[in-house]
């Protein structure tokens, strides 16, 4: 046996893993992009340029800046009442003591840079499931706000694999609301969505977008000057087909 079939042992698994992985990731990649990208955008001017009574559902802290965060810096500057609404305090994302207190300040600071009311509620993390006490919460908020415009994390989550119940619980409720009698008219967005067909440029409110995500130190991983690249990076994904530097994607439901 030669020297380099003794070395291809040990290679070739090596080869076909990292193969797999590019391939998944043109896979995914593409998942994020729209069909028809310039319609989108377009659908996103249209839902930024008008004043709603906006409604944002994150289920824990920070989950509404890091997928909606520049949308809603954009529609509250644009004259829209935005309310951002978190379903629980974060409080299973570490050991450390009073987690859920501290994301939930960090979850006002991250409100007070995109101008939005928030309504913290304290379902339990990690618990959030369909069911009673979710309509319960839903219905509450919906007699606050009487919203136009709502956001929730899309039900079929942005890939099929690492889906968080949690996240999942949410868009299946607020999509269950839509098919009942309980809905009115409001427009619904899902975030974090699959083949999306509304993209909204955010090149303007970029700073403050990665400014609402810095908000919740708690839970950045790494040096602060690498969070400015990641969030970037993830406002690129779905923006490579039309002329915007950064965009966020979302569903438009109904």
């Amino acid at each position: 046996m030669s020297a380099v079939e003794r070395r291809s042992g040990p290679v070739l698994p090596w080869l076909i893993a990292g193969s797999a992985v590019a391939t998944a990731w043109v896979v995914w990649r593409r998942m994020q992009q729209p069909y028809y990208p310039s319609v989108a955008l377009q659908a996103g001017l249209e839902m930024v340029g008008r004043r709603w009574r906006v409604l944002a559902i994150g289920p824990h802290p920070g989950d509404l800046e890091l997928f909606a965060g520049g949308t809603l810096r954009l529609l509250s500057q644009n004259g829209s009442a935005v309310t951002l609404a978190v379903l629980s305090r974060g409080e299973q994302a570490t050991n450390r003591a009073n987690i859920g207190e501290i994301r939930a300040r960090e979850a006002e600071q991250a409100a007070t840079i995109l101008r939005a009311e928030l309504v913290q509620l304290d379902l339990p993390d990690g618990g959030i499931r369909p069911g009673p006490e979710l309509e319960r919460a839903l219905d509450e908020l919906w007699a606050r706000t009487r919203p136009e415009l709502v956001l929730a994390f899309d039900p079929k989550g942005p890939t099929p694999l690492a889906q968080n119940p949690d996240h999942l619980a949410l868009g299946a409720a607020v999509l269950a609301r839509a098919r009942s009698s309980v809905w009115r008219g409001e427009r619904i967005y899902f975030y974090a969505a699959r083949q999306p067909n509304v993209l909204v440029d955010i090149t303007e409110v970029m700073q403050e977008k990665i400014s609402a995500v810095k908000a919740h130190r708690s839970r950045l991983v790494g040096p602060d000057w690498a969070v400015n690249p990641f969030v970037r990076g993830v406002s690129r994904l779905h923006a490579g087909r039309v002329p915007a530097l950064y965009t966020e994607a979302f569903y438009r439901l109904v």
